[in-house]
């Protein structure tokens, strides 16, 4: 097994236990439904860069360190705007 495969075998199963603690916080109403577009923003957020930091930094050469810092937060703020708006889209829908 390559390191590649390593990494991404590793970001797979952080991204599910997430995944899985988000289901059953929501499932449980353990949170107000205002906070569920932050989390959701800021924890894919958060879970992106640091996976994408890993990734880039066992993968990529060390000379494109900010090269790959400045890419990673351009991905970081795009998924985790998605993250927000689909966090107040479940939250508005779990209204009704």
């Amino acid at each position: 097994m390559t390191s590649k495969d390593l990494i991404t075998v590793f970001m797979l199963v952080l991204g599910l236990i997430w995944g899985t603690g988000m289901l059953v916080l929501l499932k449980r109403n353990k949170s107000k439904l205002e906070t569920w577009p932050h989390i959701f923003g800021l924890g894919i957020g958060v879970y992106m860069f640091v996976a994408s930091m890993t990734a880039s930094i066992f993968l990529r050469p060390i000379s494109e360190f900010v090269d790959y810092i400045i890419e990673n937060l351009f991905w970081t703020l795009m998924l985790g705007i998605m993250g927000y708006l689909s966090g107040w889209k479940i939250a508005r829908d779990s209204r009704k």
